[in-house]
């Protein structure tokens, strides 16, 4: 006869706490692991953005208009609406969206055609950051027109420049960048390599801009960076719009003002780069190459001026990325 011995109790829940004490510890290396992976994904999808940029100067000698916006005085037709996105999609391999495109008319709404409702409404993988939490599309208002179109949403938006506030300013009958708006990319007007004085490897192109809800109460939010385009609720474009509940240029365009990845609590948000990323956020320059910068960078919220004009400084470094010919010089940039 020989007897049969099992496991005691004590011996069951020491193995149990074992095993506890090892996942306790694997998992954050898991989780690092996995926001590894969607980083680099993410600095792939700029990577990709920025030769969309470079491909598109070349053939154009320009690089495209950041938000089109006529005519100030917002007629039924003609008047836009178009983000930079759009005008690179058949840069990105989406040539048969770009074609389905009717470009005389906006991108949704009661004054636009079916097609481009339709396209509008296609989330496009490239276009998105796997660490942003966005749902794929963004429903317009209630009261918009167009009703409650789904909007595809995207993590990343040009640079305007170094300065938030006015957006765009009325010049006769067109629209025109406001004079704070030196970046990359403005409403109306476009920018080629000439143009970028301070040095393409001293410049952001496009930075991470990740989904914020809006909150009414603090009247905060970045829920509305649709990719294709935006109008206004009475079908036109306004590029003038800031605030985080409206359509307008901040929908696709950002500034370096404000402090990146600032305040989870306060407003601007919706003028401002942000990511899910801890510590910072990821940016192209307009020399294509991708960085990561800190959101520790040196900051100083400075804000624009006419009497003395301060276009030329002094501002931080974090602003002075913002701008393609501020004249300030960068050396021994290390971010």
């Amino acid at each position: 006869m020989h007897k049969k011995h099992g496991f005691t109790l004590v011996e069951l829940l020491v193995v149990i706490a074992i095993i506890g004490v090892l996942v306790g510890l694997l998992l954050p290396a898991v989780q690092a692991a996995r926001e590894a992976a969607r980083r680099m994904s993410c600095s792939n999808n700029l990577k990709q953005l920025g030769l969309a940029l470079h491909n598109y100067e070349s053939s154009f000698k320009k690089f495209p208009i950041g938000l089109i916006d006529n005519w100030s005085a917002n007629p039924a037709t003609g008047d836009g609406g178009w983000s930079w996105m759009s005008a690179v999609l058949p840069l990105m391999e989406q040539s048969a969206l770009y074609n389905s495109i009717n470009f005389a008319m906006t991108p949704f709404g009661t004054l636009s055609v079916p097609g481009n409702t339709a396209a509008v409404a296609v989330p496009i993988p490239a276009f998105r950051c796997p660490s942003d939490i966005a749902p794929p599309t963004r429903a317009i208002n209630a009261n918009s027109v167009g009703g409650t179109n789904a909007i595809a949403v995207t993590s990343y938006a040009g640079c305007a420049g170094p300065f938030d506030g006015e957006r765009c300013t009325a010049s006769g009958a067109r629209m025109v960048p406001a004079q704070r708006n030196i970046g990359l990319l403005v409403v109306n007007e476009t920018r080629s390599f000439g143009s970028i004085s301070d040095g393409t490897s001293n410049v952001i192109a496009i930075g991470e801009v990740s989904w914020r809800p809006f909150n009414a109460t603090l009247s905060e939010g970045s829920d509305r960076q649709f990719i294709l385009g935006n109008v206004i609720t009475s079908g036109a474009v306004n590029c003038s719009n800031g605030g985080p509940n409206v359509n307008g240029l901040w929908l696709h365009l950002r500034a370096t003002r404000k402090k990146l990845n600032g305040p989870l609590v306060g407003g601007d948000k919706h003028a401002a780069f942000h990511s899910y990323h801890t510590g910072g956020a990821q940016f192209v320059f307009a020399d294509g190459s991708v960085h990561f910068i800190s959101e520790n960078i040196e900051h100083t919220n400075t804000n624009f001026t006419t009497a003395p004009l301060n276009l030329g400084g002094p501002y931080g470094l974090y602003q002075r990325l913002g701008g393609i010919n501020d004249g300030q010089v960068i050396s021994g940039l290390d971010l």
